[in-house]
């Protein structure tokens, strides 16, 4: 899914500084318990983060259910890794990492894992440099390695920065798939695919109406026409059950969809804040 842009963002880091107001939105003006802890999500907005209260497009509800989905999608990836560290995954590699803040709130478990962040060259430096204005030191199990998939396959940019592929790894991609063409996907996945057993991918899609092959909902098609006007088209929608076939012919042993009801079971059951769970099916994940 796509995020409302923050003003000052460069075009091409609009959406991932949307993601971090999201995360720093639900720290600020939602209930206990949050779904994500996400404290450094404010620290890193500096000056920003004191008008989160105030700005009436984090209380709509538009605003409150993408925050939902945001948050739970990095909460859901989250717990799936702390699992897949328990079976003997070492390496937890962040594609598309944005501004996500994991790397400074690691907790016990994942201190003894290597944590590669993947995306843009721009994005990083400006990241690194609001990471310092926060005064937080990057973690010495962190790596930053710059590829953009368009231009060059996940398995080349890692081994041109030294990243083998060939012990049990966590692979998340959330937000992304939606702004790249299928066969990107489909090479990103195929690596993925041919990692170690016991190596997962947890990651988002734009969900399509199997009947037309378009988005299927208007409220998706809205925020897709938002990602456009800002310069960052939707390109590429799956239907749930096309995307699991894909997963499955690639040769992923399991696979799981979060199903809303589900979703609302494990992380919204009991709130009184009136946070809505995501009403479709946007987040899967897949173990090699």
């Amino acid at each position: 899914m796509n995020e409302p842009s923050q003003p000052g963002g460069a075009p091409r880091n609009r959406t991932a500084l949307g993601v971090a107001w999201l995360r720093a939105a639900h720290q600020l003006v939602d209930g206990e318990p949050r779904i994500l802890e996400d404290a450094p999500s404010v620290a890193l907005l500096g000056r920003q983060a004191s008008e989160v209260r105030g700005d009436p497009r984090a209380h709509s509800p538009g605003a409150r259910l993408l925050r939902s989905h945001i948050v739970l999608r990095s909460r859901f990836a989250e717990d799936r890794l702390r699992l897949a560290v328990e079976r003997g995954v070492v390496r937890y590699i962040v594609l598309g990492a944005g501004y996500d803040t994991f790397l400074v709130r690691q907790p016990a478990w994942a201190r003894k894992i290597e944590v590669v962040e993947v995306d843009r060259e721009e994005i990083q430096e400006d990241k690194r440099a609001k990471l310092a204005a926060a005064r937080f030191r990057v973690p010495n199990n962190v790596r930053f390695v710059s590829i953009d998939f368009e231009l060059e396959t996940l398995a080349s940019g890692l081994a041109r920065n030294g990243v083998s592929l060939d012990v049990p790894t966590f692979f998340s991609w959330l937000g992304v798939t939606m702004y790249l063409t299928e066969p990107a996907i489909d090479t990103v996945l195929s690596t993925v695919a041919s990692t170690p057993a016991g190596s997962e991918i947890v990651f988002t899609f734009a969900p399509a109406d199997p009947a037309t092959g378009g988005l299927a909902s208007p409220e998706l098609a809205g925020l897709a026409g938002l990602a456009a006007a800002a310069g960052e088209p939707w390109r590429t929608y799956f239907a749930p059950g096309e995307l699991v076939a894909k997963l499955r012919a690639l040769g992923f042993s399991s696979v799981e969809l979060l199903a809303p009801d589900d979703a609302e079971r494990r992380y919204f059951v009991g709130r009184t804040d009136g946070l809505p769970a995501p009403r479709r099916a946007t987040i899967v994940s897949a173990i090699v």
